[in-house]
């Protein structure tokens, strides 16, 4: 009976509400919170239900527990009590979700976009009546919650448009979180006499007090809101590097052939680089500087790098696999069907780039061979590059693994750069910026503010992979392993160069096409699988369908594996 009578007196207010605004951290300050924990695990305060919850898990009490909440549930006093404080934590979650609702960002985003945020007015009105039975209705209640999952849904599709942050997206995580609760809680007012709802909520709160202190879920929770922040924007990228009809696959190869024409150029002048500079930083340097300038160029004319695109094309397909956000695979043959565009876009610019890479080399190399005097590349070079583009003795399929992952980083920082520019809004910033526009007209400001807000992320893209790529070596000098980049366009160029400048047996020369061929491979496996992964982790993702869809897309590409490499329509 002292089990009973205490247990009669618990507060249950803040067992229902499960979530304080006082626990939204910042990452340093959350991290350090939860070392405290690990040390010094707080305690819920000796009035609550939750603290009556521990002491019964640590006395191994739980069926005496269960017992003791059925009979309390059997007064009709006690019941009203519980009631009260279910309809109080209703009324304080919909209060959170009404702040952000009448938040003056929130509803500057919901005009911008012409969303229809009236059921957070409705949603305040409801809460206010939840005291008086009979009303609003939980059905009415929970309809009015799905408009406001809709808001919320219609701001993720469209940050592309607003941009989003850290902060925002954890925000709408939160926000969606609160709505779950809410409906849990009146699903349970409706039978609160209910041992299976109960039993639900009280599981809910052990499993959520076991892993609210983890650090490695914290640090990855994260880790996935930032790859989530920047992903849509690489998904829309992803979109432009798929050819719908033979006309775009046509034209994806002719702005590979350009591509190719412009690496070749840029291929020369690394070796040239090579042949002069010998100490690592200044040669780092000027490498990176090479690669950045050589892909802002192909940008720039309107060329292709076909390992470039991976990381974007995996973000498109990571949105098509759960277009309504609902951890679903929504359409296994469509997306087999996109899976079948991006490996013959792919292809075909692959194809583009080494072909006149490799014939603009052997030009350049033939013109070189011509003036001996001033031709950096002798007969040990030659060997060195065709060295080079060898799988294993060369080391090749370890380094364009290592090129296949810096493709995939520089894809996250490009929709990083786009998504804050959209974010902070800069284009607007700079337009009325009053320090330049004592230097600039309006006109200019103007031309700068959209120079800036569509490019800012191809920019910074470009760069942070030739730096990656330029500077890779100098890893080498940390760890006991040799760390370098073999990337499929510059190998091209490098096999080119060899070719004309030394005798080689014809198998070599075919082994070293071949290998060229692998690399370009390897680059798009791996940029492409590592951004797919961090990509579908990044949606919440245990997605029911992924095993079938991964089957019935190898049954796919053994049925029909030209499909993957020439265009055909698809059935």
């Amino acid at each position: 009976m002292k089990n009973k009578q205490s247990a009669e007196n618990y507060n249950y207010y803040s067992f229902f509400i499960k979530y304080s605004l006082m626990e939204n951290y910042g990452f340093t300050a959350g991290f350090v919170s939860r070392i405290f924990e690990k040390f010094i695990p707080s305690v819920p305060d000796v009035n609550t239900f939750e603290f009556y919850l521990k002491k019964e898990l640590e006395r191994g009490n739980i069926s005496n527990m269960r017992f003791n909440l059925t009979k309390l549930l059997s007064e009709p006093s006690t019941t009203a009590r519980i009631k009260n404080d279910l309809n109080h934590a209703i009324s304080a979650l919909t209060s959170k979700i009404v702040t952000f609702g009448f938040d003056h960002k929130f509803h500057t985003k919901f005009k911008k976009l012409n969303i229809d945020s009236n059921c957070y007015k409705i949603l305040l009105y409801q809460s206010s009546l939840l005291s008086e039975e009979g009303k609003v209705t939980n059905k009415e209640f929970e309809t009015n919650l799905n408009e406001v999952c809709l808001t919320i849904y219609k701001l993720r599709e469209n940050k592309n448009i607003i941009g989003t942050s850290l902060h925002l997206t954890i925000v709408m995580k939160n926000l969606l979180h609160y709505v779950e609760r809410i409906k849990l809680l009146l699903d349970l007012k409706s039978d609160i006499n209910s041992e299976k709802k109960w039993a639900y909520l009280i599981a809910d709160y052990f499993e959520h007090e076991k892993s609210k202190n983890s650090l490695s879920k914290f640090f990855v929770s994260h880790t996935d809101l930032l790859a989530l922040e920047i992903v849509e924007h690489t998904a829309q990228k992803g979109e432009k590097y798929v050819a719908n009809d033979h006309k775009e696959y046509i034209l994806f190869f002719k702005k590979g052939l350009l591509g190719g024409f412009i690496i070749a150029i840029f291929a020369f002048f690394k070796i040239l680089l090579d042949t002069e500079i010998s100490s690592a930083i200044p040669r780092a340097f000027l490498y990176s500087i090479n690669y950045s300038i050589c892909f802002i160029v192909v940008f720039l004319l309107g060329g292709i790098i076909a390992t470039k695109q991976p990381a974007m094309t995996a973000s498109t397909i990571a949105k098509h696999i759960d277009k309504d956000d609902d951890l679903q695979v929504d359409s296994l043959q469509a997306i087999i069907l996109l899976v079948r565009k991006i490996a013959r876009s792919q292809f075909i610019s692959l194809i583009g780039n080494f072909i006149m890479a490799l014939l603009v080399s052997c030009i350049l190399a033939f013109l070189l061979t011509l003036l001996n005097d001033i031709n950096p590349i002798n007969t040990m070079k030659s060997k060195k590059l065709i060295y080079q583009v060898f799988p294993f003795s060369g080391g090749a399929f370890f380094y364009a693994a290592i090129a296949g992952i810096f493709l995939s980083l520089s894809g996250f920082i490009s929709g990083y750069f786009d998504n804050k520019v959209k974010a902070i809004n800069l284009a607007s910033r700079i337009t009325h910026n009053k320090t330049m526009s004592r230097n600039f007209s309006e006109l200019n400001r103007k031309k700068i503010a959209y120079i800036v807000d569509k490019n800012l992320g191809v920019y910074a893209g470009n760069i942070s992979l030739g730096f990656f790529l330029g500077s890779a070596f100098l890893i080498s000098y940390i760890l006991p392993i040799n760390i370098d980049i073999r990337h499929i366009a510059f190998s091209s160029a490098n096999v080119g160069f060899a070719i004309l400048n030394h005798t080689f047996a014809f198998s070599t020369i075919i082994l070293a096409l071949l290998s060229v061929l692998f690399i370009g491979f390897i680059n798009f496996i791996v940029s492409f699988s590592l951004t797919l992964y961090l990509v579908l982790k990044s949606r919440g993702v245990k997605i029911n369908g992924l095993g079938q869809l991964l089957k019935l897309s190898v049954k796919d590409i053994l049925s029909n594996p030209l499909d993957y490499l020439m265009y055909r329509k698809d059935k």
